[in-house]
């Protein structure tokens, strides 16, 4: 059985598997996000994820890995055709799927899927970018980050503010056409964002997971000696009341959080410091660290570096200027100064 997620006529992921575990996580992660496109500039990229008993056959290109994940689980998966307009993972099955199926689906996603997924996008000119965004109906605010400086706390700080979610952990930036599109996974809810997320309410039955996952984090985090992060994951619909979800909008605005700095600082982009402002951005994204660690010492890997870097760029020098973020200096109740930032608009004006 074949569950078919197209995102923007760009891209199309195929989910083949009979198991309704696999489906249903799938369906959680993307039925939001998936939306056709009728404007579609080309013919779509097409992922094929195969959950199967057993590995392909070996074939010249073939990209072949096992991992014990977090010292506990050992994954195993094939990937095939990367260089073509059609990938295909096989993905061997495993039994945590009928025990925790969030587990092994997070391993698939984001280690293998979605890393696949943003070096076939950048020959597009779309960049996957790690980073929270929000929308007004004719502008969309992009803020890429390191983790843990508060992507999903402004998020929702500026949706309190009037704005709409394209999403708090990935974007899903059009540099062709200017566009960004939402993006809007499950939210990453950990103890700290219980409190801080501004205007929500999060549900008993969702704020006992977060505790009790942080008790069994502290236990994994002794017993392994290796740090765990272990979120509860939770549509932004399900703690905000009405239409929360942006739509497909121009992106007029970029503000790069950090963990150091004023609240709000403005730094205008040159051709002498364009290539640092990228190389920082690309240090902040995690899905180029699983495609290294997929790559490794594979060939291929340093051309999609640097075609990362050269979108990164191109984006850049789109924008007049770039914002500096730092969230621990702000009020995030009131963000007012952010917002006039972000509202002034920091595109050039050959480009707006």
């Amino acid at each position: 059985m074949a569950t078919t997620y197209s995102f923007y006529g760009i891209l199309d992921v195929n989910l083949q598997t009979e198991h309704r575990g696999w489906r249903r996580y799938f369906d959680n992660e993307y039925a939001r996000i998936a939306r056709p496109s009728a404007d579609a500039p080309a013919a779509p990229l097409t992922v094929d994820v195969r959950i199967a008993d057993r590995a392909p056959s070996r074939e010249p290109g073939d990209v072949r890995g096992t991992e014990r994940f977090k010292g506990l689980f050992r994954f195993s998966y094939v990937i095939r055709g990367l260089d073509t307009d059609h990938v295909t993972i096989w993905f061997r099955s495993h039994w945590l799927d009928r025990v925790y199926m969030n587990a092994i689906g997070v391993y698939l996603q984001a280690q293998v899927l979605e890393p696949i997924i943003y070096a076939k996008l950048l020959e597009r000119d779309v960049l996957l970018m790690h980073a929270g965004g929000v929308a007004s109906d004719t502008k969309g605010f992009l803020l890429p980050a390191y983790g843990g400086t508060g992507k999903t706390t402004l998020s929702m700080s500026l949706m309190a503010a009037g704005y709409k979610l394209l999403g708090d952990d990935l974007q899903f930036v059009d540099l062709r056409r200017g566009v960004v599109h939402p993006y809007p996974r499950p939210l990453h809810i950990f103890t700290y964002n219980v409190q801080n997320l501004v205007g929500a309410k999060v549900p008993l039955k969702y704020s006992s997971a977060v505790y009790a996952k942080n008790v069994i984090r502290w236990f994994l985090e002794r017993l392994l000696r290796r740090e765990f992060l272990i979120s509860t994951r939770i549509h932004a619909d399900e703690l905000y009341p009405g239409e929360v979800f942006a739509d497909s909008v121009p992106y007029t605005a970029i503000g790069f959080l950090r963990k150091t700095g004023p609240g709000v600082e403005s730094v205008r982009i040159t051709d002498e410091n364009v290539d640092e402002l990228a190389d920082g951005i690309a240090a902040s994204a995690d899905l180029n660290d699983s495609l290294a660690s997929i790559l490794e010492r594979d060939p291929r890997l340093a051309p999609m570096l640097e075609r990362e870097h050269r979108v990164l760029v191109t984006l850049l020098r789109q924008f007049d200027r770039l914002l500096y973020v730092n969230t621990r200096q702000m009020d995030l109740s009131s963000p007012d100064e952010l917002v006039r930032e972000l509202e002034a608009g920091t595109l050039r004006p050959s480009d707006a």
